[in-house]
């Protein structure tokens, strides 16, 4: 029996589809949500950003959390490419925020972070509108010290499509729209009563399963700082710094930022470091907002269902169609599917970032000389990554048996399994697949390689900019007829210093601290300069002991390969894909290629929308908020020697 946010999804996703043969394909998807519609390529809506209590299991366990139109996650917007969106926002928060539109290529006054405006202040209101021009799956989150409003539940989906998706589904190579579901991942810790809050994120389990230590099991612990009894108990301000205001009340989720006064001490691996700079994992997984029913056993020997949140009804041999985003501060989502008897059913990789890809693809295991550290078959979304994923339920899937999407710890720091006692994370569900009863076999057929654009009746694929002619790099900013601070080195360097991450040794801190005005934060060293209309091949070069997320705001670019620190190549992107934020493994160089191009000032419709300060940032918020932050200044070429 499917539940009722499931019964609830099909119907959102019929009116959609309604909606979009009539309508031109915008829309808001929420059952509470108010927007107007007067041009069918125009979808308008409130959003109301506030503090509210909302129950995170579906029995009980209520969370204060930063709700977006009293939800979390906050309303999924639909949107076909050429649609505009008109968000009049408002912050009922008791604090500063901004709403950024992550990997939408919108004019710079919309992009909502703290270079672009002032954050909108508490009982205040701010205007944000954009056209959309690339298919994808997004997002949208808080930009103003993020990592509080993001833990405590301020993100929401936005999924653009084109007429190229529309005519796959309609041509049954991708699933229909009622077996197509936005599955939103995160992860929160709750406070307890004072003096009841956990010693340890996770304590240890023998009975719980875990990703290393011969597969599955047992599970170790995660005994790290700061466990669950020291946020609440002893609580921080919004910018990290402990207050003396007392231990938090029971359903207060506390502030995770790191504080910007944090250092290495004495002993890099001590305990005074941890407690100055680490944050963990949150200890609650989300699935759109609530915690997945919990499942015995492992992914490989499956027990007992308890409940029913977040089971989806599907038939034998149907496909499925997912739409993940990666909502988390600093979790990365592992995932495997299995089925009844613990059987692991591959994940095939139909789109993402830039929208519906070339041609099917397979991910993980071994990719050249580069070791994933993920099963192949399994999909990794890393912090702020989404991805566009089908599966295929067997045509021997008994009526009433459950197939399971879990999430696996991923090694994501350190060169040995979690060195210095950190431990890791337990194996959970985040979502489950229950057999109809009755329900004909359906014959839905899907293999790595089958081509989605490149497919005859499509034929429109993924344009490449791997081959453009670069007719300038990157500008010297020593050169300018005033010149500015920064550096022409197309190389972006990350790396820690005193256990504060960094890019290229510069913390970077001020862009979202922020000033009096926004218009008065400074550049700095690390800032670098290009015009509009120029393609860049720029380098991340990672050398720490930890994967970075990558971020550039306003522009999509395309991976081009993974090099060692010798610049040998160990991973040569065979296909085309626009992207936004890249998981750039610990001591490799990920290759990149972006394009500046222009957009309409969306106020004037004069060229020189792409003009302005765009941050460039590890998307693991508490590392951007200790350093690991910058920006690409695009400027006028009209300007440029």
């Amino acid at each position: 029996m499917s539940s009722c946010r499931e019964r609830w999804a099909a119907v959102c996703r019929t009116t959609v589809l309604l909606l979009a043969v009539a309508l031109s394909g915008a829309c808001v998807t929420d059952r509470h949500q108010s927007s107007r519609k007067v041009d069918p390529r125009v979808v308008e809506i409130n959003l109301v950003a506030a503090r509210q209590a909302v129950d995170l299991t579906g029995s009980g366990l209520m969370a204060n959390a930063y709700t977006l139109n009293g939800k979390v996650p906050g309303p999924e917007l639909r949107l076909h490419v050429g649609d505009t969106a008109v968000v009049h926002f408002r912050n009922e928060l008791p604090e500063l925020t901004t709403v950024h539109w992550h990997g939408i290529e919108l004019d710079n006054v919309n992009d909502g972070t703290s270079v672009t405006q002032d954050p909108v202040r508490p009982g205040e209101s701010f205007d944000y509108r954009f056209k959309v021009t690339r298919p994808g799956v997004f997002w949208y989150h808080s930009h103003a010290m993020p990592s509080n409003p993001e833990f405590k539940g301020f993100y929401g989906a936005i999924v653009v499509t084109d007429d190229s998706d529309a005519r796959l589904v309609e041509k049954q190579v991708l699933p229909d729209a009622d077996q197509t579901w936005t599955l939103v991942l995160s992860d929160t810790t709750v406070c307890k009563k004072p003096g009841m809050n956990d010693t340890a994120t996770f304590a240890a389990d023998p009975s719980r399963p875990w990703a290393f230590t011969a597969r599955l099991g047992p599970f170790p612990g995660l005994v790290a700082y700061p466990s669950p009894v020291d946020l609440c108990e002893a609580p921080r301000d919004r910018h990290g710094v402990f207050t003396d205001t007392g231990p938090l009340a029971e359903g207060e989720i506390p502030n995770i930022q790191p504080a910007t006064s944090c250092s290495a001490g004495g002993n890099t691996f001590g305990m005074e470091s941890r407690k100055s700079c680490r944050v963990n994992e949150g200890q609650l997984v989300l699935t759109n907002g609530v915690v997945a029913a919990a499942r015995a056993g492992t992914p490989e020997n499956p027990g007992a269902l308890q409940g029913d949140r977040d089971v989806f009804a599907v038939e034998p041999g149907s496909g499925v169609r997912l739409r993940l985003v990666n909502a988390a501060v600093s979790r990365y989502f592992r995932l495997r599917l299995t089925d009844q008897s613990g059987k692991q059913q591959t994940i095939y990789r139909v789109g993402g970032q830039g929208g519906v890809l070339d041609r099917v693809i397979v991910e993980g295991g071994q990719i050249g000389q580069l070791d994933t550290k993920f099963e192949r078959g399994e999909i990794l979304l890393g912090v702020a990554e989404r991805t566009d994923v089908v599966i295929r339920i067997p045509d021997t899937a008994k009526p009433g048996s459950v197939l399971t999407l879990w999430t696996l710890d991923y090694q994501h720091y350190g060169t040995a399994e979690y060195p210095y006692g950190y431990g890791g994370l337990p194996t959970v569900p985040v979502a489950h697949f229950r057999v109809a009863e009755g329900a004909d076999t359906a014959r839905y057929a899907i293999a790595e390689g089958d081509p989605l654009r490149l497919h005859p009746a499509v034929n429109d694929p993924v344009e490449s900019i791997k081959t453009l002619t670069i007719d300038r790099h990157l500008l010297d900013p020593a050169s300018f007829a005033a010149p500015a601070i920064g550096t022409p080195e197309e190389e972006i360097l990350l790396t820690v210093v005193g256990l504060k991450h960094t890019i290229d040794g510069v913390f970077g801190t001020v862009l979202e601290q922020g000033a009096a005005d926004y218009r008065d934060i400074p550049h700095l060293q690390s800032s670098r300069y290009a015009a509009v209309g120029d393609t860049l091949e720029l380098t991340f070069y990672n050398g720490t002991q930890m994967h970075h997320p990558m971020h550039l705001h306003g522009f999509s670019f395309q991976p081009l390969r993974i090099t060692d620190v010798n610049n040998n190549t160990v991973y040569q992107y065979d296909y085309n894909e626009f992207v936004d934020t890249v998981d750039v493994p610990s001591l490799y160089k990920l290759v990149m290629r972006v394009r500046l191009a222009d957009r309409p000032i969306f106020a004037t419709g004069l060229p020189g929308g792409a003009k302005g300060r765009w941050l460039l940032h590890c998307h693991i918020f508490p590392h951007a908020a200790l350093g690991m932050m910058s920006e690409l200044v695009v400027v006028d070429p009209a300007t440029v020697q």
